[in-house]
């Protein structure tokens, strides 16, 4: 039986662990040696014969397979994402990883200077998006394609933003709908309507009107208005944003529908009935795992508060607005990270007065809290989600010092202050290029974008 040369298996696996830590923020990788490899495939009997392969291994680990279009596996790559393994992880870097064993068997090397190589990589993470969500990925990944064309157009000097939505069941959702829908006689195909259709351009918003197009034809077959989609329900609480709540709702009612949005500041957003999100800005694609930031998180503090703080995080990332939230273990150290608090001259003094005692949780409250945060200052919460302090700056906490910490370097000002205040309880810094980051006692402990 023919193999790779080793160089190639080795360039591979740094390949495709490079692309799990874009994946994955956080994780970790590891490649088995010869020997790792074949204790494994012993141990897997029959079940290594089955391929691609995305195997877990334990509670957070999980270990993919590369064959180089070989019967028998080549190589393997143990990914450690450094907390619990969902279904959702398992099966998209299935997706991933069998995209990755395709573009394998048609290079002849997986390095950077491989042309053909570099080519594939471009859209691989898309092609395996497209996989994931879809039992026609060619058609999607040409429809994502599409989305991604259209947002180079203008419409009366505005970018054009398109939302659109892709029922797999597109007439059992109409039904579900009822009045909400609006056919579209004849239909239009989907390229055709996000491409060349210049009155679409207009129409569809994203914030008052979606695009309906069935995933069977592949043709837009009407619209949605969004305004009178339901909201109220808490398996929605971490859509990309609040506004985009009613396209989640819509989506609710089937895991195998796609919705395809593009934002205001030029990122596109795809949204699944399973719940996953993914984004691409600044030329790259990115998993939004939501829920791993929840879980990392809601062991410290309560449901709602947790969901308060994060919704707005969220919503400022998709906003590009940077901010920093400041989660307290208790109000009494309030003095030692913000020492100005409650002084009369303070800076920002009317708003820090004003919104003290407002809670994070509360819907309208949150409104406001979440636009103060966009002033130079972290937002200071209690356990229970209520202001203390808002607008302020972060100082250095006593304990540093005592524990003989040093103070490490930072790309930026407000990632300095989030790593201060993590000794104090959690930190959420919003990056202004989308990045959420969650700091616990110096530690980055959560991250997504």
């Amino acid at each position: 039986m023919r193999t790779r040369r080793p160089l190639v298996i080795v360039d591979a696996l740094a390949s495709l662990a490079t692309a799990f830590k874009d994946i994955f923020p956080g994780s970790t990788t590891t490649s088995l040696t010869a020997a790792e490899l074949s204790a494994l495939l012993e141990s897997l009997g029959s079940r290594a014969a089955f391929k691609p392969k995305v195997l877990t291994l334990d509670e957070s680990r999980l270990v993919a397979l590369l064959y180089f279009g070989q019967p028998v596996a080549q190589g393997a790559l143990l990914l450690d994402l450094r907390r619990p393994v969902r279904t959702s992880d398992s099966h998209f870097a299935r997706a991933f990883c069998r995209v990755f064993n395709d573009d394998l068997t048609h290079v002849s090397a997986a390095w950077p200077l491989d042309e053909h190589w570099s080519s594939l990589e471009q859209t691989r993470l898309r092609r395996a998006v497209a996989r994931f969500l879809n039992y026609r990925p060619h058609k999607m990944s040409n429809w994502v394609r599409a989305m991604e064309d259209s947002m180079a157009l203008t419409y009366e000097g505005r970018n054009v933003r398109h939302c659109l939505i892709i029922a797999r069941k597109a007439p059992k959702l109409t039904q579900k709908l009822q009045s909400k829908f609006i056919p579209l006689p004849g239909g239009i195909s989907i390229e055709n309507a996000l491409l060349r259709e210049k009155w679409i351009r207009t129409v569809v918003d994203g914030r008052r009107v979606a695009l309906l197009g069935s995933m069977h034809s592949g043709s837009i077959i009407g619209f949605i208005s969004l305004a009178e989609v339901d909201r109220n329900d808490a398996a929605l609480r971490y859509a990309p944003h609040e506004t985009l709540v009613p396209v989640q709702a819509v989506l609710a009612h089937a895991a195998h529908d796609v919705a395809l949005v593009a934002s205001p500041q030029g990122d596109l957003f795809i949204l699944s009935g399973k719940g996953s999100v993914f984004q691409k800005t600044h030329g790259h694609w990115r998993v939004l795992d939501y829920e791993a930031l929840h879980e990392r998180i809601s062991s410290r503090f309560r449901e709602d508060v947790v969901i308060g703080v994060l919704r707005a995080a969220i919503d400022l990332s998709f906003e590009r607005t940077g901010a920093l939230f400041c989660l307290l273990d208790s109000r009494e150290e309030i003095t030692d990270l913000v020492p100005d608090h409650g002084h009369p001259l303070a800076a920002n003094s009317h708003l820090r007065r004003s919104l003290r005692g407002q809670n994070i949780a509360v819907w309208a409250q949150r409104q406001v809290i979440t636009a103060a945060a966009a002033t130079d200052g972290a937002v200071v919460l209690d356990k229970d989600g209520n202001v203390v302090d808002i607008a302020c700056m972060v100082s250095s906490p006593k304990e540093i010092s005592r524990l003989g910490v040093r103070e490490p370097s930072m790309p930026g000002a407000r990632s300095l202050a989030a790593w201060r205040a993590s000794f104090r309880g959690v930190a959420v810094n919003v990056s202004e290029d989308g990045p959420i980051t969650v700091y616990e006692r110096g530690a980055e402990i959560g991250r997504i974008g």
